[in-house]
């Protein structure tokens, strides 16, 4: 952020969104091949569109499952290690499939 060198999409339908948005960084962002980082847990689609866009995708950890709630911790080691330039996913609100959202 001190660089200001972030950006950030906002549209409906996470699914079609992820897809067009994929594709398009796929053909447009400057960094080839770099690794799509997903929630744990998201459906399943949403790594099969990185898959089909032709990313490599990881997860990072999202959700706790032992302690039922949202894992910050977790998520900002495991963002922390992720290449620069990077592309990461992020449900900011009615995180599906598990309903937690970061506050």
């Amino acid at each position: 952020m001190k660089d200001n060198r972030i950006v950030a999409v906002q549209s409906l339908s996470g699914t079609g969104s992820l897809r067009v948005g994929l594709d398009f960084m796929k053909e447009w962002y400057p960094k080839k091949n770099p690794i799509v980082y997903t929630p744990d847990p998201t459906w399943p689609t949403h790594r099969g569109i990185a898959t089909r866009a032709g990313f490599e995708w990881k997860n990072y950890r999202y959700y706790d499952r032992k302690n039922k709630c949202f894992d910050l911790v977790g998520m900002l080691e495991d963002l922390d290690k992720a290449e620069n330039e990077s592309i990461i996913t992020l449900h900011v609100c009615a995180h599906n499939p598990t309903g937690c959202d970061p506050s």
